[in-house]
């Protein structure tokens, strides 16, 4: 029984290898290969090592399984003979890989492709170099180009200098691509060219680029591009630039500032404003309009203050939102490359600065009550049932080529004067209202005998000629004449505008007697006048941002859907940071039916009603749909109450009154 325990026991060797004692422990079983592999491993030499084993007497011992054990205080040195050869399996097995990579090499002919690819290489390398070179070149020249822009920006001085803060988040750039833009120009089909310019176009089918390329059109289609010397290239930077600066919000994004915009310029055809507004006019509507809310960040005014943020601290608590898109936008435009107002002199400049940053202030809703009561009490002033008083408003003030007709309240209809009446005109010269200047005509009607023709030689001209005023001569008006041409071409104008004259019905007409004269009062229409056209741009561009009920159902809705998410996204941070949150932001207090109702009968409804006084084709195309609009979520709305009322009369809800109730109750006795 021992005996067969120590068979099974594994052999320990002493190795000796160069004075340090190695100890090998191997099985029976193993083969004499595998110990000769073990011992040279033990010994650190390679396993196809010969080795011999010697005792301390310097004799060989056979390595098998069957070699003698040893003690550590005798061990066998090791002496290593040669490396062994390849056994004759991989000497085959050599051989037949190089045949086969020889054949490889010959089918796929691996030197000719090594050579190929190398000639590639190097015709590459030369290629990457002269790119290299070139793209030297390109930078250098694009050095040369703005040193160059920067010198004739300086020198013009038409642009305002670059704000001292940087307005942007990290994310945002402000810097202009100075390359061509990427966007393709698209060419618009005659159908979307008449849709663009209605209010019923939707804006969702569109895609950034192509949104873009509307925008191009609109001022080339307007005139501005041509009227204003803009470049084209340089529009495009501005546009790039301006949809960069728009952040990805669900609501205040690149796309409101599209639908807004188109929205400005199906107006601009819609009531005809071009024949009732000089194109600089149009130029600050459109640009207010593209620019309005520049890198809003989605949370309103109201969070703004009660959150004390960088923005409220730098406009004290005054729109800060508001004033930081005018900021963007003009920092937008200090870079020369942007600039689409460089050909605009810097009187002209600062005009349009001036009426972009009043229309952007305008859209704040913090001020809707005080601009609509504004606007409606200079309005308050018009009988649009009275047609004298409508040719009174007509016939007092005459605007000279650069003010063009504000209110179209400057009929093109002539009235001739009765015979025998003499037109005196005293001009009130240059009445500076809003750096615009105005010349008035106002004039009285005199008999034959008036101080007037007293004063001023008269002299009598042919039936149905045109006089001219001019020199010391006060003409007469002949029987048929229909109107007047004032300090015409051989005429001592004086720097006087040339413009039409008409007698108003209101004025009375000489009896031969008497002297009869009708003064206006010149300046409270001076004043009217200018005023009501002030305030209607910005109306106008009130009306154009939030006028989306105003488009077909499925083109509006959605919009409703984005800027409720914007509300409650910002209704959740202000609970998350302990800020009031306003009922109408609140998901858990309002529905779509419910805020709209409100906002559409009682801001948009008498908003778009006063315009259209004004312009009765909005009457039609933007008030009935507004209408329509108010009673489809009226029904929402009584649905919705109806649900809920239905719902608070199941079991379940009734138990949870009932349960409330009784709770109340222990609570009250206890």
């Amino acid at each position: 029984m021992g005996t067969g325990s120590s068979s099974y026991r594994p052999k320990a060797i002493y190795l000796d290898i160069d004075g340090r004692i190695q100890k090998v422990v191997f099985s029976k079983y193993c083969n004499s290969s595998d110990i000769m592999d073990l011992f040279c491993i033990a010994t650190g030499l390679p396993r196809n090592t010969t080795i011999s084993l010697l005792t301390t007497d310097d004799a060989m011992v056979s390595i098998d399984p069957t070699m003698p054990a040893n003690s550590e205080r005798t061990p066998y040195k090791v002496r290593p003979v040669a490396i062994k050869q390849l056994s004759e399996k991989e000497e085959l097995i050599q051989s037949v890989l190089t045949q086969v990579a020889e054949q490889f090499s010959r089918a796929f002919k691996i030197n000719e492709l090594k050579a190929e690819v190398a000639h590639h290489l190097a015709v590459l390398e030369k290629r990457v170099e002269l790119e290299g070179l070139k793209v030297v070149e390109v930078e250098k020249c694009k050095s040369d180009i703005k040193k160059m822009r920067d010198e004739l920006a300086a020198r013009s001085n038409r642009t305002s200098c670059p704000c001292k803060y940087s307005f942007l988040d990290n994310s945002k750039k402000l810097t202009s691509r100075r390359d061509v833009p990427a966007y393709p120009k698209y060419l618009l089909s005659p159908e979307t060219v008449d849709a663009l310019r209605k209010p019923t176009f939707d804006v969702w089918l569109w895609e950034p680029n192509e949104m873009l390329s509307c925008l191009e059109h609109m001022y080339h289609d307007l005139g501005l591009v041509r009227d204003f010397g803009i470049n084209p290239i340089t529009l495009k930077r501005w546009l790039l630039c301006v949809h960069d600066n728009y952040r990805n919000n669900p609501f205040h994004n690149f796309r409101h500032c599209f639908c807004v915009t188109q929205m400005m310029y199906s107006m601009t055809w819609l009531c005809g404003l071009q024949e009732k507004f000089s194109q600089m006019d149009i130029l600050i509507l459109m640009t207010a309009a593209i620019c309005h809310d520049l890198d809003h960040p989605g949370y309103n005014n109201t969070y703004q203050i009660n959150a004390r943020t960088e923005l409220a601290i730098r406009y004290n608590d005054i729109s800060p939102l508001e004033n930081h898109h005018c900021a963007v936008a003009f920092q937008i435009l200090s870079q020369p490359e942007c600039n689409i107002f460089s050909s605009v002199p810097a009187e002209g400049f600062k005009q349009i600065r001036q009426g972009v940053i009043t229309l952007i202030l305008a859209t704040d809703m913090a001020r809707h009550a005080e601009i609509m009561d504004s606007f409606k009490e200079k309005m308050e002033n018009f009988d649009y049932s009275n047609e004298e008083h409508m040719t009174l408003r007509t016939s007092s003030v005459l605007w000279g080529p650069s003010t063009l007709h504000p209110l179209g309240f400057f009929s093109s209809s002539v009235k001739p004067l009765p015979p025998g009446n003499t037109v005196c005109l005293h001009f009130l010269r240059i009445l500076d209202i809003k750096k615009t200047l105005l010349s008035f005509a106002v004039y009285s009607l005199y008999d034959k005998t008036s101080v007037c023709s007293r004063d001023f030689p008269t002299t009598e001209a042919p039936p149905g000629k045109i006089l001219t005023l001019g020199g010391a001569g006060m003409p007469r008006l002949p029987p048929a004449a229909g109107s007047m041409s004032l300090w015409g071409a051989g005429g001592n104008n004086a720097g006087f505008p040339s413009a039409s004259i008409t007698r108003p019905p209101s004025l009375p007409a000489s009896d031969g007697e008497s002297r009869r004269t009708a003064l206006w009062d010149v300046s409270r229409v001076a004043q009217l006048i200018p005023d009501l056209f002030f305030q209607l741009k910005m109306i106008l561009i009130k009306c154009c941002d939030i006028s989306n009920e105003v488009r077909p159902m499925e083109v509006a809705e959605p919009w409703v859907d984005c800027l409720l998410e914007e509300y409650f996204m910002q209704s959740d941070r202000e609970k998350s940071e302990g800020l009031p949150v306003a009922p109408f932001m609140d998901r858990d207090k309002v529905t779509k039916a419910t805020a709209q109702t409100g906002f559409i009968s009682f801001v948009l409804i008498p908003m778009f009603e006063t315009v259209t006084k004004l312009f009765p084709a909005v009457g039609e195309l933007m008030l009935q749909p507004l209408w329509e609009s108010r009673d489809r979520y009226e029904e929402l709305k009584q649905m919705d109450a109806m649900k809920e009322k239905a719902e608070s009369l199941t079991p379940e809800s009734t138990a949870s009154r009932e349960k409330s109730r009784d709770g109340g109750k222990r609570e009250d006795h206890a």
